[in-house]
């Protein structure tokens, strides 16, 4: 893959502040490319999209203008409880960065809260997360929530460093995410990333008077912060942005909180079933291992469809198989824990796809820009990964689809469950835009329809599923739907700008991966838009 061209005019600047949002959707023809830019690689999902035709300026983005919000404010903590206890139900399994019995003693302050800052910080962040994690499309208290946990901001938080202020950091970061100003989490992952670091917490001590509980709250934080620059740098197709060798900090012990509090002397053994920590352990052994093949997927040379297969074989199958009985896919297990083990599955079936979709680009668009078809050096591997990213797409839709059908539908499930069944669809929706004629077609028909209807009952709680539908519906037909006017007339503005939006292959079908400075000139994803 040739080196990336400078951009003649987009400088991949940004501006998500509530000031820029509103000022770009003030005018429904403003593209305003700082309100929802930065630089998002040749991986990512919206990379993909403009290979297989959608132009951008084919789907208006609703940056929807901000409501002003009243001055932000201080609450009353009980006036913030069932915000806090929500946190714990929904937020908290993901990602356990803070000890839930210690953050509830510094609330009622029978422990030693950190500075006044920073635990404001830490409490209205809290709180707006779980806020928004049990809200629906139209409610906003999270962002008043989460506007006096960023008054908090100083120079000052500059000149400190603290578990405290890294929690506080971590959870801002995850919840800028949610509300989809990407490049701001960044930012504020980035500041977590090297808070962490100060403190050693990729460190690994053995002196024999630490005591259990400093050490494993110290590892499940790094190993939350480790994780969630893992999910977000493949989000984005970024470069990692932590060290790999250097880590010594052992993996957190999958025990039950009751059985570890500040009084603990040791451990004797883990727990053999599910606890709080058992996504947060092994979803770290799953993106340590993927670490390795992850630089190589955004960047170039493209590894060969023969390599690929072998790193799946013998190290995501391995992680699938060094999974304990009691953490499998299919085994009944507590519900408190049902969706985050859902979405540690979820994650590999995305990495497959992501690993193996630029080979079912190459089988419908590459191989045809040359005059006769050029086909690979390796068929056999090239259509086994084929086949592998059609299937990580096809059990992507239907464990996803199961799942909402079958629990608790609320903002936050709601945002996995779009994030990860969008970057599904697309496989299917475009084997019938370029294959409608083929075997599979109907079991491609089913999985696009599955995913739609999912989709379509996200909207309730996110907006951008709804732009996320227009996409879909673009590229795709349903046989047995009535087509509207506009559909018909948005399916084919895409079709008609489809060549002008494919990239010319470069030598080898190994490298029929695209990498012109049109692709790479990429928005953050599908769904950036502002509330």
């Amino acid at each position: 893959m040739p080196p990336e061209d400078g951009p003649p005019s987009f400088t991949f600047e940004w501006d998500e502040r509530r000031d820029a949002v509103n000022s770009a959707s003030s005018n429904t023809h403003s593209t305003n490319d700082s309100a929802r830019g930065g630089y998002f690689g040749i991986a990512s999902t919206k990379a993909f999209l403009r290979i297989i035709g959608v132009r951008e300026d084919e789907y208006h983005h609703p940056v929807h203008r901000q409501t002003p919000l009243t001055s932000s404010c201080e609450k009353q903590l009980s006036l913030l409880g069932e915000h806090i206890d929500a946190y714990f139900a929904w937020c908290h399994p993901l990602y356990p960065i803070i000890h839930e019995a210690t953050f509830r003693a510094q609330m009622m302050e029978l422990v030693a809260r950190p500075s006044e800052t920073i635990w404001k910080m830490l409490l209205y962040t809290v709180a707006a997360l779980g806020a928004f994690a049990v809200s629906t499309e139209s409610e906003r208290n999270d962002i008043t929530l989460f506007d006096v946990a960023k008054a908090q901001f100083s120079h000052e938080i500059m000149e400190m460093g603290n578990m405290s202020l890294v929690q506080a950091l971590l959870l801002m970061s995850i919840y800028l995410r949610k509300r989809y100003n990407l490049n701001s989490s960044y930012n504020y992952l980035g500041f977590a990333n090297r808070a962490a670091m100060g403190i050693g917490l990729y460190k690994e001590f053995h002196s024999s008077t630490s005591e259990p509980f400093f050490r494993e709250t110290r590892r499940r934080l790094w190993w939350c912060l480790y994780n969630l620059n893992l999910e977000v740098s493949i989000a984005y197709s970024r470069p990692q942005d932590l060290p790999q060798r250097e880590i010594e900090a052992h993996y957190p012990l999958n025990i039950h909180d009751l059985d570890l509090n500040p009084n603990t002397s040791s451990v004797t053994a883990e727990a053999n079933n599910s606890t709080l920590y058992s996504s947060l352990k092994f979803g770290a052994s799953f993106y340590f291992a993927i670490s390795s093949i992850y630089p190589r997927i955004i960047s170039g040379p493209y590894p060969y469809a023969k390599e690929l297969l072998l790193f799946d074989e013998s190290t995501i199958s391995a992680w699938e198989t060094s999974l304990p009985s009691f953490f499998r896919t299919n085994v009944p297990r507590p519900p408190n824990y049902v969706f985050c083990h859902a979405i540690l599955h979820w994650r590999c079936l995305n990495f497959r796809i992501l690993m193996y979709r630029p080979f079912v680009v190459w089988l419908f668009i590459m191989r045809y820009r040359n005059n006769p078809p050029k086909e690979p050096r390796d068929p056999a591997s090239v259509n086994t990964a084929i086949t592998r990213c059609m299937k990580a797409a096809e059990e992507s839709i239907s464990t996803i689809s199961d799942f909402w059908n079958s629990h608790t539908q609320n903002a936050l499930t709601g945002w996995y469950a779009l994030d990860f069944i969008f970057t599904a669809v697309l496989i299917p929706a475009m084997c019938l835009r370029y294959d409608p004629g083929s075997a599979q077609a109907p079991s491609w028909n089913l999985q696009v329809r599955k995913a739609v209807r999912v989709i379509e009952s996200i909207t309730l709680f996110n907006s951008s599923a709804s732009h996320g539908l227009r996409i879909i519906k673009s590229l795709y037909k349903d046989p047995d739907s009535q087509e509207t006017e506009h559909d018909t007339l948005v399916s084919n503005s895409a079709e008609s700008h489809l060549q002008d939006s494919i990239p010319h292959p470069t030598t080898g079908v190994e490298d029929f991966f695209p990498s012109t400075p049109d692709i790479l000139y990429v928005d953050p994803c599908p769904f950036d838009f502002r509330r």
